[in-house]
């Protein structure tokens, strides 16, 4: 039988920068800057995400703090979810991050390029006959043998 699915948690980023609502914009440009990246998780007191904001908001809306450009209600997927249910969401409405939630709180967050990486190392491996396929999931059967038994592993160098 497949393994279990991958969850988000064995993938996401666990150290994640983001800024309160009250965050002047001219820090949080210093920040995406510093840390070069293109965008953010928006958090109350509680750590509970109430927004997200990127690079676009700042170019293309004015304001003087993060709560005046953020996107608010931002879409977030429980830790426990899997990756493809993530994958799903990040490419059908086309955003680049995903904040990650235990219980409410952020845990984590979850990109595109956590996918591409996801792809770059890891490959599911027949057991029937040692097949290889790529995926955020395990096959259902193996094209090669028909195989349903399936281990993650690390793909080799260069594949």
């Amino acid at each position: 039988m497949a393994g279990p699915p991958v969850t988000v948690q064995g993938l996401m980023t666990r150290n994640v920068i983001a800024v309160a609502p009250g965050t002047e914009v001219t820090h949080l440009v210093e920040l995406l800057r510093r840390h070069h990246i293109t965008g953010m998780p928006v958090v109350d007191a509680h750590h509970e995400v109430v927004g997200v904001v990127s690079e676009v908001d700042v170019i293309a809306r004015r304001g003087r703090l993060v709560s005046d450009i953020m996107s608010a209600d931002p879409r977030t997927i429980d830790e426990d979810a899997p990756l493809s249910a993530a994958a799903a969401i990040l490419f059908q409405e086309r955003i680049r991050r995903l904040p990650v939630l235990r219980h409410g709180k952020l845990v984590g967050l979850v990109s595109r390029t956590d996918l591409v990486n996801f792809f770059a190392r890891r490959e599911w491996v027949c057991a029937g006959c040692g097949t290889t396929e790529r995926g955020l999931e395990p096959p259902a059967a193996c094209p090669n043998c028909g195989g349903v038994a399936f281990e993650l592993e690390d793909a080799p160098h260069g594949m």
